[in-house]
């Protein structure tokens, strides 16, 4: 005990009290009384000394041998957990806490102690991502609860040097404890094989390159080991893990920029925070690391004990050059490649990355490169990834990797490389004519000071050029030809030139493989003459050539799928041949303000959208379409006020956009699923247009519209209460517009399912909406201040999110009303999920969700707050569950930012067991009116959730435990701990300021639970004292934070809501009739104490007399004290 005392942290007691109370113990009486009587004249310093130690140790939380039923149950118990708490200990000797971050709480996950199936878990990524890292302190943690363990490192690298017959005898002999000689994999001898079947083992294979290896060490589909035993692989290759026949599979993810500031900080300043003066050097080394665990450590290490300038110059020369030590790590992985897909991967590593992945695919295998099988083996390796948009993307570790390969083709002469996409090494080669038939890819991102003037033979040399990119995102025409170009390589499959400075293309210019052609914001004016074969071309782009004024014949390019003329203000027509095509999918003449007539017989049958908006003076429209039930039509208000006729016989149109105008009236019924109306014209429209609107909305093609959108037209002061006559409509969209209230007739809108309302800065009010739209989001309107609840009114639609963003006006009283709608509509949705009766349980997501501006009123239902991170309740059996929630703070949060919590339970042994994640986020639907790829949140959200499947995955998990225990007759509080956390992101700046939870119970109002479920009590008089603890972490910013609940109590839910209020006087007579129970003569009283109802005294006593019966008289008189009600009186029946 004196050594607990002196080092708590690193000497652990646990008592056993065997055939005896702890009460004796620590009191001394009984036998103890007995036995110091004896001794107490001897040495009453040395006896008292006994006395205090006994005491403290009987304090402590012990195993007494009288819960057990027998004492074989109370060794394993007492086994399991001391080798828990070793385990522990040793993990967190040796295991940093930043290494413990959402990649190795996902492992954790997968591994199952108590299965009795052999698991096999693959983790794979690219390299240095900390794959070893993860599995040793999976290994460290879990090993020792199996009969036999092995680490094996450098699988791949051991098999090699020596043999895979040496790598499987090391493996058997360290399993089986034993030298083993075995000579041949094919003849395992017997007894081996039975002892290996027999034993459940816990094996780690680093490091293994193919599927062979795999098999040949743990027999193929694993026949060679134990049932419960778990072997855990690390690969590069995510194709190894399939072809094994392995299912659980985890990709090791880059750290967080918290863990990554900590890990490097410890290698270059030997502590998790970098010294005075070295932030913002070491900010730059983590953002050049990009989260990579090995780029840290090197980083750091090589970095320690430098001073600043020496950091800077290090710093700088990372650009150029790579650190070699990271860089021979990666490159194990590009080594292992053919040929042809290392010309993939460098492809995208020098020019194609972040183009989408169908047409990189296209143009590659255009260049002989087999993309699709190829792009699969650089996903399979971590050398790539592909991203929500399809688009491929990779690290940028990898990235340079990939550019140094190509620096070292020829170090001091650019333009013996194959590619080049080097600023100024790229200027050097154009502006001296230095390309060789070498250069394979030009690609050239022009900046401010980017001034270049091509001879007309520039490209003469460059004979195999596959790829070439002039981008001007500054608009400054950076690459010029004074006196024309002559010819341009025939090879090219990609050409894209912003600003391109002459009249056409190069009269020889037949490049037969081209797919893509970009020439936007040209001099052109006419691209070429008669008929170009360009068999391959799948995207023509001259958008904003504002003197192209003939339109190419197309004819020779059968495989168009797009073309975009858009802002091409001199065309004056559109050849035939563009509506010829069979396979075109997109054509945009928006903005082409020349044209007067569109008008073809025929029309592709694969077009998806026709944009012809903003062609003020197109007069005729008469194009005809295959079919139309898959394609947006977008048209300009036409000079004679009246639709085209050929557009009047559509049925089933997809999406149509136009300018609001009375003509809209005449469109027949059915006429589109989607309409989207805009502003009349570029010009600035000055009458109010709520009157034009309010006349067509009775029309028949708007009474069985199914999406409305309504986009900047800004002079539309309201919307029409009519409205409510759209009875199909089911997503209703307002961004823009001038609007200072939304009309209550909304409501009635019996099909609607979101409403989206956007940067409408004059909207000061909302009618009481929310609860009868399910998705309702308000973002961004400046001047909203006030919200009415809806709570009171029936609805019949279940709630499943309410989004009040940016809304920085929004009144106190408002936002107490909007928190109350939130948190009914939470309840009211968990019920309703918990009946099964409801059509809101077949859908795949039923989270229910709100996202508002943060002010006050949590406390107010998350009644007790603290600073702590551990509160003791006690988990009912008829929970429902719970409801989380989080408070951002201000700033930029990212597109794809995700935030949430994830859960974990200690067993009785002390092991923290993975439950349940839960991720929310992804802003993608509130991005709608943004630009840019994030948000910025103006002042502090609250983001408030309840999702029934995490939730159903915690409670049978206690369940579970609880049941275990009972069999095992041992006791068991069980032990959650909540840890909220938010996503890290290259556009997020956000963090954590508060989070908390709420428990849901099945009833509402003070319906009490019928006996026995969730209380042991055998007496019909027992006073129950029931007490909700429910608490919150508020710990400044931080982007994770903990909740441990170690124990939880109770909560009524009560149909109406309640404050607390100074007036003493407030009471609140509540009549409940004809409750249900088992026995007629149940009586169960119950009083709550201690209410926080604002006074410190404040109680109230609830009696419940006379339950379950048919008796017409019974009653339960309830009495409430200091309670706010809308009543000017207080007071409500």
């Amino acid at each position: 005990m004196e050594c607990h005392k002196n080092e708590p942290d690193n000497v652990v007691v646990i008592p056993v009290f065997y055939k005896v109370e702890p009460s004796q113990v620590r009191k001394q009486t009984g036998s103890y009384a007995t036995a110091f009587a004896k001794h107490m004249k001897k040495d009453k310093d040395k006896i008292q000394k006994w006395k205090d130690v006994l005491s403290q140790a009987a304090d402590l939380s012990g195993f007494p041998s009288t819960a057990y039923r027998s004492e074989s149950v109370m060794i394993e118990e007492i086994a399991r957990v001391v080798l828990g708490k070793l385990n522990h200990k040793h993990k967190n000797e040796i295991t940093n806490n930043f290494i413990l971050d959402e990649n190795y709480r996902s492992i954790e996950s997968l591994v199952k102690i108590d299965s009795a199936e052999v698991q096999v878990i693959g983790l794979w990524g690219m390299g240095g991502i900390g794959k070893t890292t993860l599995a040793a302190a999976i290994f460290q943690k879990f090993s020792i609860q199996y009969e036999g363990s092995c680490f094996f490192e450098n699988v791949t690298d051991e098999s090699k040097r020596h043999g895979i017959n040496y790598v499987c005898n090391k493996l058997l002999s360290k399993l089986l404890r034993e030298d083993l000689d075995i000579d041949t994999l094919k003849v395992i001898p017997s007894m081996v094989m039975t002892r290996l079947k027999r034993m459940k083992a816990f094996i780690v294979l680093d490091d293994v390159h193919t599927s062979e290896l795999l098999q040949n060490l743990i027999g193929v589909r694993h026949c060679w080991l134990g049932a419960g035993s778990t072997v855990i692989v690390t690969t590069r290759d995510n194709h190894v893990l399939k072809k094994g026949g392995i299912h659980k599979i985890h990709q090791v993810k880059e750290m967080n920029s918290k863990n990554s500031l900590q890990l490097f900080s410890l290698n270059a300043f030997d502590k998790v925070l970098p010294k005075e003066g070295y932030m913002d050097l070491s900010k730059r080394a983590i953002d050049y690391a990009k989260g990579n665990p090995l780029a840290l450590k090197v980083l750091g290490s090589f970095l320690c004990s430098k001073n600043q300038l020496e950091w800077n110059c290090a710093l700088a020369k990372l650009k150029e050059i790579p650190n070699a030590e990271i860089d021979r790590i990666l490159r194990w992985s590009y080594n292992e490649l053919d040929e042809k897909e290392k010309n993939i991967f460098l492809d995208i590593a020098c020019f194609l990355r972040g183009h989408e992945r169908n047409r990189i695919t296209k143009i590659l295998n255009e260049c002989g490169f087999f993309a699709d099988i190829g792009i699969r083996h650089l996903l399979d390796k971590a050398l790539i990834r592909v991203d929500s948009k399809n688009c491929i993307q990779m690290h940028d570790l990898i990235q340079e990797m990939g550019k140094q390969i190509v620096r070292e083709e020829s170090l001091k002469t650019p333009g013996h490389r194959s590619r080049l996409c080097d600023l100024k090494e790229v200027c050097d080669v154009l502006k001296y004519d230095r390309g060789t038939e070498t250069v394979e890819a030009i690609i050239l991102d022009a900046t401010e000071d980017t001034h270049i003037n091509l001879s007309p033979k520039a490209f003469a040399k460059m004979l195999n050029l596959r790829l070439l990119a002039f981008r001007d995102h500054k608009a400054v025409r950076p690459v010029n030809l004074p006196q024309g170009l002559d010819l341009l390589p025939e090879n090219l499959r990609y050409f894209l030139w912003d600003g391109y400075p002459c009249k056409s293309l190069p009269p020889t210019f037949c490049p037969e493989m081209l797919v893509e052609l970009f020439l936007r914001y040209s001099q052109v004016e006419k691209l070429w003459d008669g008929v170009l074969t360009l068999p391959n071309l799948e995207i023509l782009d001259v958008k904003y050539s504002q003197k192209l004024i003939e339109c190419p014949n197309v004819s020779g390019s059968p495989n168009l799928k797009e073309v975009d003329f858009s802002g091409c203000v001199s065309l004056l027509e559109v050849d035939s041949s563009i509506f010829l095509l069979q396979k075109l999918e997109n054509l945009s003449l928006r903005k082409c303000t020349s044209l007067k007539i569109l008008s073809s017989n025929t029309c592709s049958p694969a077009l998806l959208n026709f944009d012809a908006t903003n062609c003020i003076n197109l007069q005729e429209f008469s194009v005809s379409f295959a079919s139309v039930d898959r394609l947006c039509l977008s048209l300009p208000k036409f000079g004679t006020n009246e639709l085209p006729s050929s557009i009047l016989h559509f049925k089933n149109l997809w999406f149509f956009d136009c300018p609001i105008s009375e003509s809209l009236v005449n469109l027949p019924e059915n006429f589109a699923m989607c309409i989207w109306l805009v502003s009349e014209s570029l010009l600035k429209v000055e009458r109010d247009t709520s009157i034009t609107l309010s006349k067509i909305l009775p029309s028949p093609a708007f009474l069985t519209v199914k999406m409305l959108i309504i986009d900047h037209v800004s002079i539309l002061s309201e919307i029409p209460d009519n409205i409510s006559l759209l009875s199909s409509l089911e997503f209703l969209s307002l961004n823009g517009i001038a609007i200072r209230s939304l009309p209550e007739s909304i409501k009635y809108l019996p099909q609607l399912e979101s409403l989206d309302v956007y940067n409408c800065n004059k909207l000061q009010s909302i009618p009481a909406l929310s609860q009868f739209i399910p998705y309702f989001t308000v973002c961004k309107c400046e001047s909203l201040e006030k919200v009415l609840s809806s709570t009171n009114e029936p609805s019949d639609k279940p709630k499943c999110g309410f989004i009040l963003l940016n809304c920085i006006k929004l009144d106190p009283r408002s936002y107490q009303t909007v928190l109350k709608d939130a948190i009914a509509g939470i309840e009211l949705g968990a019920r309703l999920n918990s009946e099964n009766e409801d059509p809101f349980l077949e859908q795949d997501d039923d989270i229910i969700e709100y996202f508002l501006p943060a002010m006050s009123g949590m406390e107010n239902w998350s009644r007790y707050r603290s600073t702590q991170v551990s509160v003791t309740l006690e988990f009912p059996s008829n929970l429902l569950g719970f409801a989380y929630y989080l408070v951002l703070s201000q700033g930029h949060i990212g597109y794809d930012v995700g935030f949430g919590c994830e859960c974990y339970l200690d067993n009785s042994s002390c092991e923290r067991i993975h439950i349940t994640s839960l991720t929310k986020g992804n802003f993608s639907n509130m991005l709608n009116s943004y630009d840019g790829p994030s948000i910025y949140l103006m002042m502090n959200h609250l983001v408030l959730w309840y999702d029934p499947a995490s939730c159903e995955k915690i409670m049978e998990a206690v369940e579970e435990i609880k049941a275990i225990s009972d069999v095992n007759n041992t006791s068991y509080n069980p032990k959650l701990t909540f840890r909220f956390f938010i996503d890290e992101s290259l556009y997020s700046e956000v963090m954590i300021v508060e989070c908390g939870f709420h428990w849901i119970y099945p009833f509402e109002g003070s319906a009490v639970p019928k006996r026995n479920d969730g209380f042991d009590s055998d007496d019909k008089e027992e006073a129950v004292l029931l007490t909700n603890k429910l608490e919150q972490c508020v710990v400044g910013t931080q982007s994770n934070l903990e909740v441990i609940i170690v124990d939880s109590g109770f909560h009524w839910m009560h149909p109406f809501n309640f404050e607390s209020d100074d007036d003493e006087e407030d009471i609140v007579p509540l009549e409940y009739e004809d409750f249900e129970f088992d026995d007629e003569e149940d009586i169960v009283p119950l009083e709550y104490e201690d209410f926080d109802f604002g006074d410190e005294e404040d109680t109230v006593h609830l009696e419940y007399e006379d339950f379950e019966f048919d008796d017409e008289e019974d009653t339960v008189h309830l009495e409430y004290e200091d309670f706010e009600f809308d009543d000017s009186e207080d007071i409500s029946p």
